[in-house]
């Protein structure tokens, strides 16, 4: 019976980390660039009951049947699929259109990969961004909504005072020009870092939309964006979050936590009528 007991404990925690990771996705579904969190549910390994006193009879024990052990959730895993591009307006805007890259093979898979915009954080550390909802700070450096500093293709932080007008373009292979519209005083002061991860299953997610690979430097930075990968100038990529789905699959998520509840409910209530038999 106390088994029981565990099996729906074991449930509601799951369900409670899965309602926590449905709750992060919706809460970020207007963050430019956001990567929805997938949260599968695991089964411990099933235990086989046999019948004890019929292996004494018969000597070959009787099967009753698999007892299942409940479920767990071990970990969430972000969702590399692309978002749909808004326009913005906004001369630092600048959105990653992936879905056109070639899949890779990994042990024997098909792997699609995912590029991403190169950004140096405050402790100094190269990590990795879809957000390209940039901005130029007093320094004239370009950096992101959070703050870091998008990096060039050099691996250095792309910096020109001449930013801070507003007048820029940036083309489909990540150059950007300022003052475009004139000949004069046009030129390109550096191009964008794009990373392009063969396999995101490696990526570490971290805070403000931010991924880490290890062993990941500048020397891994494109230098020709390849075949399959466009940049698009004024416009952000939404997140991929699904706000209808997200929405079902948090009810049915309580429902289940609720199922468990009631399971722990009948078990509490058959305990306290045990513990009142023989009571005068």
């Amino acid at each position: 019976m106390l088994r029981g007991i565990d099996t729906a404990a074991s449930g509601m925690i799951a369900l409670q980390r899965k309602q926590n990771a449905l709750t992060n996705n919706l809460a970020n579904v207007e963050t430019p660039g956001f990567k929805q969190d997938s949260s599968p549910l695991r089964s411990f390994p099933e235990m086989l009951i046999e019948r004890i006193t019929n292996a004494e009879n018969s000597g070959s024990p009787t099967k009753i049947g698999i007892l299942s052990m409940g479920v767990y959730n071990q970990e969430t895993i972000p969702l590399f699929s692309q978002g749909s591009l808004q326009s913005t307006n906004n001369p630092f805007d600048v959105a990653i259109n992936d879905q056109a890259l070639a899949p890779v093979l990994a042990n024997g898979q098909a792997i699609q990969p995912s590029a991403f915009f190169a950004v140096q954080t405050a402790d100094g550390s190269l990590q990795l961004t879809r957000n390209g909802q940039f901005s130029v700070n007093e320094n004239g450096q370009l950096t992101t909504s959070s703050g870091d500093l998008v990096l060039g293709k050099d691996g250095n932080p792309i910096a020109d005072q001449e930013l801070s007008s507003g007048d820029v373009s940036i083309q489909s292979n990540g150059d950007i020009i300022v003052f475009p519209g004139d000949p004069a005083r046009a030129r390109t002061i550096g191009s964008l870092g794009i990373m392009v991860v063969n396999n995101p299953n490696e990526l570490i997610k971290k805070d403000n939309g931010l991924f880490e690979l290890n062993g990941a430097d500048a020397s891994m930075l494109a230098q020709t964006l390849p075949t399959g990968l466009q940049l698009h100038h004024k416009m952000v990529e939404q997140s991929n979050v699904d706000t209808q789905s997200t929405i079902t699959e948090m009810m049915a998520n309580i429902r289940l936590y609720e199922a468990n509840q009631k399971v722990l409910q009948a078990y509490d209530k058959t305990l306290e009528q045990l513990n009142t038999i023989g009571r005068v």
